[in-house]
């Protein structure tokens, strides 16, 4: 596995990170990076090539990771776009950027994987969501999938235009649960607890609950109604967020980033 990232930032550290640490064999890895102390960071922790200009770091590889803010894009694109040769798979990690753009940048047609990973990827507890276009062999998109599958769980779409309601979901949903233990915690410190106390409590239940999830094969309604005893406290709870449209609320929220987010790609289309 041949692989060059074009951006050294946060996701793609983790991700490099995560692909020396899994069972996959890295034969090859070169990152381009404008930032100099990003580049001696990244040579400092793994055995990788690092170079200042994209041009460089993508000669020979078998797959171009891009992972750079959206805003830049364009000029990377144009940098390579008589670089890139229609065997080396591309892998999008740019938030909201269509295929089609990518594509319409590149001189080549090279087979073009986009994904929305999350935050969680930094710990290897992330999940991503991925889409190929139908040029992709099988093989290509199991290297995407063994380069994300390193920082967590992944799960295939078959429509691309899907990707903006899993932005919604899930590429901002940690900032949806750190708003809810938030919330919490500060409920519990206006009545009364401790503010560190408040905030432990917050933090381990959000912690413990997200975990006993995943790995119980109980549906989630289920094991909120295993909590929910008839006339108790959690109930009284419960009723409270229904009075006030919980449900409606989080669903209106879901949507409006998903909106959001179709905006800003037909801005970036435009652009």
């Amino acid at each position: 596995m041949r692989i060059g990232f074009i951006g050294g930032g946060n996701m793609a550290t983790a991700l490099i990170s995560s692909l020396f640490a899994s069972r996959h064999v890295v034969d090859q890895v070169q990152v381009a990076d404008p930032n100099a102390e990003a580049r001696a960071f990244l040579q400092k922790r793994w055995p990788v090539a690092c170079y200042e200009q994209a041009s460089d770091a993508i000669k020979g590889m078998d797959a171009i990771v891009l992972a750079v803010k959206p805003q830049v894009l364009s000029y990377v694109l144009d940098e390579i776009q008589d670089l890139v040769t229609d065997q080396q798979l591309i892998i999008s990690i740019v938030a909201g950027i269509p295929t089609s753009k990518i594509a319409a940048h590149l001189n080549a047609n090279p087979p073009i994987v986009r994904t929305m990973p999350n935050t969680p990827a930094l710990i290897g507890l992330g999940i991503t969501a991925m889409y190929a276009r139908v040029n992709c062999s099988l093989a290509q998109r199991e290297l995407s999938q063994n380069l994300m599958e390193s920082a967590g769980e992944i799960v295939w779409l078959d429509k691309e235009k899907l990707l903006d309601v899993v932005t919604a979901l899930s590429g901002s949903g940690p900032a949806y649960f750190y708003y809810l233990v938030e919330c919490l915690r500060n409920a519990g410190t206006r009545l009364g607890l401790p503010a560190d106390v408040a905030a432990r409590l917050a933090l381990h239940t959000a912690h413990g609950s997200s975990v006993m999830a995943v790995q119980s094969d109980t549906d989630v309604i289920e094991l909120r109604q295993q909590v929910t005893t008839p006339g108790g406290t959690t109930q009284a709870a419960i009723e409270t967020l229904n009075d006030g449209h919980f449900e409606q609320l989080i669903d209106s929220a879901i949507t409006a980033a998903t909106r959001r987010g179709q905006e800003l790609a037909g801005d970036e289309t435009d652009s």
